[in-house]
């Protein structure tokens, strides 16, 4: 990989050679400034330096390795070992042993390199780095959003954090976009919506208040639908709520119950339909989840997800629930949230926007639906709140 080094009196300068030199997606490799003796030491003054390289040249350097590898694997699976002996059938399987764990190491080293030796950044760049990692965005995506900054604004929208933060919410609509609101008025059938998530994760809660906030469905003729029967508190539960809103409820016990069930509710504008909660490992309850919402034919079917919980168990609850047909993303406990910036992962892991962010038990007023710019102030400034609490927490600790 061909790299090259660009000087000027300021940051900016030197990152505009760069851009003019390599173009808008060039790699920042390094970054530092450094001091330029005059002669005898007179007239010394800063220097800035970026060592940078073409984004093609550096994909290719790091794409070599695990095509190398693949190659590899490609040419030992075309062996035929049943005619080789076997000792080298023995050797043949240790390559291909050795092989894989090449191609393993190759990708964990792609990643510290591009995520671990991250060039130096303006301080406002620097800012809202730090800003998105601890609001829980992850260090990986900061790392991407931030780099695609630094290549991407001019010099002085690099010193501002309120420029800064713009852009990555811009970009951050992309890769978690917000639901578009497709309920429109209908006189043939009403608009079927089906809440799904793991037992606890606040469907219930979330339909509630769906049901009646104005911000939500509550401007709207509502319906509701049970599949919940594993749970006989839960059907009694919404019945109460469904007798003191004066809203119709049915109850589906098996699939073959919900066509009449909508037949009943054929009057109302939306259905909103709970589930009972299922666990990523029950087997039976998800191909039971599965035949329900079949039944039900949802025209759109809410994965509920409980936003204290850990990264990676709410990514594993989003790829198990692919089989029923997900096609939006609801957060639930914002208010107990200490990382909101995580929903930004989990949409793009799954892959589906995020409709609607929920906190606290009430059923006015804590429903909102998701948009990035809720994001400025949620994310952007949590990470600081945080942090400034925790240091209001040592003082008073040590006073």
């Amino acid at each position: 990989m061909a790299t090259r080094t660009f000087t000027g009196r300021t940051f900016a300068e030197a990152l505009s050679k760069v851009k003019r030199e390599l173009g808008e997606d060039a790699v920042i490799l390094k970054s530092e400034r450094r001091s330029s003796s005059g002669s005898f030491g007179i007239g010394a003054k800063d220097i800035y330096e970026v060592i940078a390289a073409s984004s093609d040249e550096l994909k290719a350097d790091l794409e070599s390795g695990t095509e190398f590898a693949h190659e590899l694997d490609v040419q030992l699976k075309d062996e035929k070992p049943a005619r080789a002996p076997a000792s080298q059938n023995y050797e043949i399987a240790l390559l291909r042993t050795e092989v894989a764990a090449l191609r393993d190491q190759l990708g964990e080293l792609m990643k510290y390199f591009r995520y671990n030796n991250l060039p130096a950044m303006p301080e406002a760049l620097s800012i809202s780095f730090e800003r998105m990692t601890e609001a829980g965005l992850g260090r990986e995506l900061a790392a991407d959003l931030s780099n695609e900054a630094l290549v991407s604004l001019g010099p002085d929208s690099l010193q501002s954090v309120e420029e800064i933060t713009s852009f990555v919410i811009s970009k951050v609509s992309q890769i978690a976009p917000p639901a578009t609101n497709r309920i429109v008025a209908r006189s043939n059938r009403p608009y079927k919506i089906a809440l799904v998530g793991a037992p606890g994760a606040g469907k219930t809660s979330t339909l509630q208040k769906l049901a009646t906030d104005p911000l939500g469905y509550g401007k709207h003729k509502i319906g509701l639908l049970t599949l919940d029967t594993h749970r006989m508190a839960a059907v009694e539960q919404l019945k109460t709520f469904a007798r003191v809103s004066g809203l119709a409820l049915e109850v589906a016990y098996q699939p073959k119950d919900v066509p009449t069930a909508l037949t009943k509710l054929q009057g109302a504008q939306v259905i909103l339909v709970d589930s009972a909660g299922c666990a990523p490992g029950e087997e039976q309850r998800m191909n039971e989840l599965v035949e329900l919402l079949g039944s039900v034919s949802p025209d759109e079917t809410h994965l509920v997800l409980n936003s204290t919980m850990r990264l990676q168990e709410q990514i594993a609850i989003t790829k198990r629930f692919q089989q029923v047909g997900v096609t939006h993303l609801t957060m639930t406990r914002l208010d107990e949230s200490t990382q909101p910036g995580m929903l930004v992962n989990i949409s793009q892991s799954a892959r589906k926007p995020i409709a609607w962010l929920t906190s606290g038990q009430k059923f006015i007023g804590q429903i909102e639906r998701y948009h990035p710019e809720w994001l400025r102030a949620k994310v952007f400034n949590a990470g600081f709140a945080a942090r400034e609490f925790e240091t209001l927490s040592r003082n008073n600790a040590t006073a």
